[in-house]
């Protein structure tokens, strides 16, 4: 893919060419298991009554007294996989299959009320080890932002807030080895990779180009 006339991917070329290996994540999970516990019939209905009942059930329950019975409902039973860096996952199936709940599990969101069983590692570390935040994101079916700002406005504000990251520590070492080797990079590849390293713009490249495929797509 090119932006203009830069190619998206040189950075990898480039560091690839001066022997940089960029860091990659791999998230693997065994036997994840997931149940819920919940009402069943007429007491699951959104009633004015139940809800009162689970309110009452709740405040005793803190005291250790189970009034209401529950059943339990399994979402997830002995899931193991992989999601490997620098390829793209797809997830499908039926609706009520549990595929939010996977990937909720995955990236660390999952409801404190839920019951998991077995391991999430980010290479290979254990899910309560790690901090999935910094490297995974959950994305909802529903848009959570603020009205009075634009789609642009919004992936501005959402890549000042993750900051430039390693990026620039990866140009400088980039900019040392290819120095030492001889390299001179295109003039094009070597403005847009520093122009992505920027820090503290109000507009960044990345919004203009997933604008730009966004609109296309």
């Amino acid at each position: 893919k090119t932006l203009g006339k830069v190619p998206v991917n040189c950075a990898i070329v480039y560091s690839i060419r001066v022997g940089i290996e960029l860091p990659t994540v791999e998230v693997r999970f065994e036997r994840l298991t997931v149940q819920a516990r919940c009402h069943v019939g007429s007491r699951a209905l959104p009633t004015l009554l139940n809800s009162a009942r689970n309110i009452a059930e709740g405040a005793l329950g803190l005291l250790g007294v189970r009034l209401g019975r529950q059943a339990t409902l399994t979402i997830l039973k002995d899931v193991s996989g992989a999601v490997r860096p620098s390829r793209m996952t797809l997830l499908l199936g039926p609706p009520s299959s549990g595929k939010t709940t996977l990937l909720l599990a995955l990236a660390g969101k999952l409801d404190p009320s839920l019951r998991r069983a077995g391991e999430v590692a980010y290479n290979g570390f254990p899910l309560e080890e790690f901090v999935p935040q910094k490297t995974a994101a959950y994305i909802s079916q529903t848009d959570v932002h603020v009205g009075e700002m634009t789609v642009k406005e919004t992936l501005d504000f959402s890549a000042r807030c993750q900051g430039v990251g390693t990026k620039y520590d990866l140009l400088t070492e980039l900019a040392r080895r290819e120095k030492e080797a001889g390299i001179r990079p295109e003039p094009e590849v070597d403005l847009f990779m520093k122009a992505t390293s920027m820090e503290g713009v109000e507009s960044s490249l990345q919004t203009d180009y997933t604008l730009r495929v966004r609109t296309y797509a």
